[in-house]
């Protein structure tokens, strides 16, 4: 009885999942249309999904809601606006995008084959890349595929975990389809995609050409089992990517969480009918009721990062504080870029720390576009970095791989990318 009220309450949060990802999409074409709906729809949906969240994020989840409650008060005590509409939408479209992405596992995963993984240096390159650029699209989905393929016959190797770990976070530099887009955004009012996503693919292929030439020195590649990879495994992740940017170049008034929603939902059931008819439509309407239900670990974390950052806002506005912050350029970006990784590696989200950074600069009028690029490498590096991060657990948990193996081997990579990032902002900066 109980697993089936379980059943029933998930189901229920799939259904509203998917209609705060339509009422987004709304608000998003006719701004008249208010955001609220969109952010309660999802707050009702992470109350049905509460008792699913593991306990460790249950924690930072009330620590953001008392610290970003405790803001709201003192602002409302100092005579400040209540935000009513801003804390249940903050970042509705950012979680809106996060849903409807999860559609595009449905089409884009690669066909399971039985044969033999390729041996040696080119294997290693391409599994690299493969899951970068599959992972910029389909997210964390791309590393499970990628490793239970790589792990089904062998235990995976920490050479491989290595390859899958970099891979995967240097996309958060620049995908448009990534969470840490979503948060950058929301949280740099005025930052533009083109922007971010111009300035950040550089870097994360620094990452990918400093993780190959890295991981090939002195034949260490020589015993690396690759994946099979495809053509047929990239192109609809390229296709997804090239039409987003010409529909933003179309309509640039559209936002671009927008358009990455309608593109998502539409583009999926488009395929799905075209390529299985009505059981594509089944396959469709299952992942509503089985699939959506399960970010609900993001869902209560990007909800309570909201209430944090508009707490946060709140509270400095009301207390008239003023930040001695002459300027906010290469060398301040750069310190703050260094501290938030800092704390990613000991195991603060960088939900948290960007929420944090956002509710506090945001306001002060600084270079949205710096600010959001260094929001979008601090992901990057600090998900790369952390053990404790949700990549990272995923692959021990998964893989049975050693934290403190991990940690040495992408240790000193995280500080090379620290200075490469470094003079990514310093050239964005002069420019």
């Amino acid at each position: 009885m109980k697993q089936f009220h379980q059943s029933v309450t998930e189901k229920l949060a799939g259904l509203l999942l998917f209609l705060m990802v339509l009422l987004s999409i709304l608000h998003g074409l006719y701004g008249e249309f208010p955001a609220y709906p969109a952010g309660g729809l999802g707050w009702l949906a992470a109350l049905l999904l509460v008792t699913t969240v593991k306990l460790i994020q249950r924690i930072q989840v009330i620590a953001m809601l008392l610290v970003g409650g405790g803001g709201l008060l003192w602002g409302v005590f100092n005579g400040a606006e209540i935000p009513v509409e801003k804390v249940f939408s903050t970042n509705q479209a950012m979680l809106a995008m996060l849903a409807s992405v999860s559609f595009l596992r449905l089409v884009t995963q690669p066909a399971i084959c039985d044969e033999a993984l390729p041996q040696g240096s080119r294997p290693l390159w391409r599994t690299l890349f493969g899951v970068h650029f599959l992972g910029s699209v389909i997210n964390m989905s791309s590393v499970v595929i990628i490793g239970d393929r790589l792990s089904a016959n062998r235990p995976m190797t920490s050479l491989q975990a290595c390859v899958l770990s970099r891979g995967f976070a240097m996309a958060a530099n620049w995908s448009p389809f990534f969470a840490a887009m979503g948060v950058a955004l929301s949280n740099a009012p005025g930052a533009q995609l083109t922007t971010l996503s111009l300035v950040g693919f550089p870097v994360a292929m620094l990452g990918l050409l400093l993780t190959g030439w890295e991981l090939t020195r002195h034949g260490r590649a020589g015993q690396f089992h690759g994946y099979p990879m495809r053509f047929g495994t990239l192109w609809i992740p390229g296709l997804l990517a090239l039409m987003l940017m010409l529909l933003h170049h179309a309509w640039p008034a559209i936002p671009i969480l927008t358009l990455i929603c309608a593109l998502s939902l539409s583009t999926t059931l488009l395929i799905l009918v075209l390529r299985h008819g009505r059981t594509g439509i089944d396959a469709y309407a299952q992942h509503i009721r089985i699939g959506l239900p399960r970010m609900s670990g993001e869902l209560l974390l990007f909800l309570a990062a909201g209430v944090l950052a508009t707490g946060i806002a709140s509270a400095i506005q009301a207390s008239h504080l003023a930040l001695d912050l002459q300027q906010f350029g290469a060398a301040e970006a750069s310190l703050l870029l260094l501290a938030m990784v800092t704390v990613s590696v000991i195991g603060i989200h960088p939900v948290i720390s960007i929420a944090t950074a956002g509710g506090v600069l945001a306001p002060l009028g600084v270079d949205p576009n710096l600010l959001g690029i260094t929001f979008l490498m601090t992901w990057a590096i600090g998900v790369c970095a952390s053990p404790l991060s949700g990549l990272q657990l995923t692959i021990q948990g998964r893989y049975q791989v050693n934290a403190l193996t991990m940690l040495r081997m992408n240790g000193g990579f995280a500080l090379v990318m620290l200075a490469g990032a470094t003079v990514a902002l310093t050239l964005y900066a002069g420019v």
